[in-house]
Formats: C-alpha cells, sequence, structure tokens
C-alpha cells in the first residue's frame, strides 16, 4: 500500500492518484487537515502505528512506499483557548512527526530528511563541495555587512528569502521573488528588519534548468528565461504558461552531481533549480519536495509514470 501524505488543496497529488488508480495500485490519501479532529493515530510500542480513518484503519506496517507531499499543520477544534490550541497543536505535530520516525519504508522523502535538505545555507555549501559552481553568498541582518557585500562584487547583486516567499501582511499576501538590488534598494539596506536575507552574486544566464531527480534518473526542462524581461532574475515572477520549455540534456558529470546531491542527503526526489551561462551550469537551490506538475505538461516528460513506479516498486 502506498500512503500520501498531503491536503486537500494538493492538486499535484490528485495528478498522480489519477496514475496510480489507473495502475490499480493500492493507496490511501491522509490529508493532515483532518488530524487531530478526525484522523485518529495509534502507536505502541510493538509496531510502526495505525493511522484511523472514518472509513478505515491503515497499519503503517502494511506500507509499502510514503509520498510525504504538501501536508499543513494540525487543525485543532474551534473555541479553545489561544494557549491550549498552540499546546495541544504542539503536541499533535510532535505525535505524529515521531510516528513517522518508526515507519521504516521507503519514503519519497522522509520529512526529517527534507528539513535538512530544505536549508540554504546547508545545499549551497553541500552542492559546491559536489563540484556545482555556486554565486557568491552572503546571509546577514546586518545592513552594513550587506552594503560591504554589494561593494564587494563585480556584478549586480540580488536579495532573496531563506525560506518562503510568501509574507502575509495586513493587506493580504505578498510574494518576496528574487530580486535584484538596485540603487535605492542599496542606499535603504540599514532600513533592513531584524530578520536575515540571503544576497547573492547575479547570475547571468543564457536560461534556468529544472533538474528533477526521481530514483537514479535526472529529468530537465530548459526554461526560456531571458526571453521574457520579468523572468531574467527569477522566472517565477512570469507567468509560466508565457515562458517557452524543452528538454535539456545535461553534461554528464552534472547529471552525476544532481543525483549525488540528493542521495547525500538520504532522498529518492529532489527539484533542483540551474542556470546555464557563458561558462555553463550554475547551482541555486534543491526543493526536495518541488512542484513538478506543471514541467510534465510543458515538456511530456514521463514525470508522473517514475514517481509512480518508484512508489510501487517492491
Amino acid at each position: 500500500m502506498i500512503l500520501i501524505v498531503t491536503s486537500r488543496s494538493d492538486y499535484t497529488a490528485d495528478w498522480l492518484i489519477l496514475e496510480l488508480t489507473r495502475r490499480g495500485a493500492p493507496f490511501v490519501r491522509f490529508n493532515t487537515e483532518d488530524y487531530p479532529t478526525e484522523t485518529l493515530l495509534r502507536w505502541t510500542d510493538g509496531g510502526a502505528g495505525e493511522l484511523r480513518f472514518s472509513d478505515r484503519n491503515v497499519d503503517l506496517d502494511d506500507v509499502r512506499s510514503v509520498w510525504y507531499r504538501r501536508p499543513v499543520p494540525p487543525a485543532l477544534s474551534p473555541g479553545l483557548p489561544p494557549g491550549q490550541t498552540a499546546w495541544a497543536a504542539a503536541e499533535s505535530r510532535e505525535a505524529l512527526d515521531g510516528l513517522w520516525r518508526t515507519v521504516d519504508t521507503r519514503w519519497v522523502n522522509h520529512p526529517d530528511r527534507n528539513r535538512l535538505a530544505d536549508s540554504k545555507p546547508e545545499q549551497l555549501r553541500r552542492a559546491r563541495d559536489l563540484g556545482f559552481a555556486v554565486p557568491t553568498s552572503l546571509i546577514t541582518n546586518s545592513g552594513n555587512l550587506a552594503r560591504e557585500f554589494v561593494a564587494a562584487q563585480a556584478a549586480s547583486v540580488v536579495c532573496k528569502p531563506l525560506f518562503s516567499g510568501r509574507i502575509e501582511t495586513n493587506t493580504g499576501l505578498r510574494l518576496f521573488f528574487t530580486s535584484q538590488l538596485d540603487a535605492q534598494a542599496v542606499a535603504a539596506l540599514d532600513e533592513l528588519g531584524p530578520e536575515p536575507y540571503l544576497f547573492q552574486a547575479l547570475i547571468t544566464k543564457r536560461y534556468d534548468v529544472r533538474a528533477t531527480v526521481i530514483g537514479d534518473e535526472v529529468f530537465a526542462a530548459r526554461i526560456e528565461s531571458q526571453l521574457t524581461p520579468e523572468a531574467e532574475v527569477d522566472w517565477r515572477r512570469a507567468d509560466s504558461l508565457t515562458l517557452p520549455y524543452q528538454t535539456e540534456t545535461l553534461s554528464p558529470d552534472v547529471e552525476a552531481a544532481c543525483i549525488d546531491l540528493v542521495r547525500s542527503y538520504g532522498l529518492l526526489f529532489g527539484a533542483i533549480d540551474l542556470a546555464f551561462t557563458d561558462e555553463g551550469y550554475v547551482f541555486f537551490e534543491i526543493n526536495p519536495n518541488g512542484q513538478w506538475g506543471w514541467i510534465e505538461q510543458r515538456t511530456d516528460l514521463p514525470l508522473r509514470a517514475r514517481l509512480a513506479d518508484l512508489l510501487s516498486a517492491p
């Protein structure tokens, strides 16, 4: 049996489930917003544990593989005092995290390994050690240090978030993309908040590449980001439907480095962002749980089928 850990709004999970259903592969979907109020768990020291849904119980010893896709935090009953709600939510997360650590099966990917691979400074250092070219980088919450970094670079500098580019403000959701620092932004560095930022030397690209690693295979897509001004620095700024895509054949050493990077974290899946420049490929980041559905739709790379193969393998 395949266990899919996600949420109700995850359309990528819906798309893979269509393939699993077509194959007749047994699976169960766990939408984590139903926990702990509707989905119950049971764990003893004698086994991996059990999830109890409204219509069935799932013994986790029977799970062949887990696709840890896009879970959301536990949802508590309304009406609890705020302090009790925070405590109950923390206890619920701890129980679920502990449960996952006792499930000895194929994970794509285990949440503990995802958390390590999500760390920007760690992944940049590791990618460099594996032979990737990486941008000159600085993480700081000091405006003075940021200004010194900008002055020391031969090229322009970009600023990007360390973890999430989604910022909830009083006026709604704001998206923080990778942004090139102009003269006004450099002059305003002293006005940084107490939070740190990631600064990097601007990489002059020919195009961007998304390399999706599934098991021992790499599926690379070329994104013609330099054809659209708003996509030049961060292709996510543009409407993905307007950008040209095509499959990319990576050099053997870069392909091997992509596989080595994913394996080094104990992962079976990873979405790696690269740029192709006059000097070759440059590593930007790895997302251990990155989106892939739109890549298949634009390029016909068999990502869904390969992921279904991996989850269904004996």
